[in-house]
């Protein structure tokens, strides 16, 4: 129970849900004027498939990413797995994946959108998927620099 009170902390208190919640509001409240700026807009099918894949690669660079951060390379002797917090660490990972496969599902769901005329639906989602997957993954990069740093000084002290 105290495993999933916490990965739901990590996924609701973050970043990305601001993002999320963000992308929601201005669907709710400023579609219309939203749709008043993009109306005129067009984008290029290579630029639509360019932009669309970006959140795509980035989710790839997390799974990726991953094991590096769970189980860094300089750790040898497993110092970071026999730490009583490392299920928290685990834990703020997972909410970070699960985040960037929600923003890789939104990025399906713009580039499958009508882009002969764009819709504010399709820029907003576009957008927050975009935004998203990178807050996710410069989490992710922090976190295995933070690490990184720790098991570093952890080594010197021994």
């Amino acid at each position: 129970m105290k495993k999933a009170l916490e990965f739901s902390r990590f996924l609701i208190i973050s970043f990305e849900f601001l993002v999320f919640l963000s992308g929601t509001c201005a669907q709710l409240l400023f579609e219309k004027d939203i749709q008043a700026l993009v109306s005129n807009t067009r984008l290029q099918d290579e630029q639509l498939k360019f932009l669309a894949a970006i959140p795509a690669a980035l989710c790839v660079w997390s799974f990726v990413s991953g094991r590096k951060l769970l189980f860094p390379e300089k750790d040898k002797s497993s110092i970071l797995q026999s730490w009583p917090d490392y299920w928290r660490l685990k834990s703020g990972f997972n909410a970070a994946l699960t985040w960037n496969v929600i923003f890789f599902s939104i990025s399906v769901f713009a580039w499958a959108s009508q882009w002969k005329t764009p819709s504010a639906t399709s820029w907003i989602w576009l957008t927050v998927s975009l935004v998203g997957a990178g807050l996710c993954c410069l989490s992710i990069y922090n976190a295995q620099n933070y690490l990184e740093e720790q098991t570093s000084q952890c080594k010197e002290n021994r």
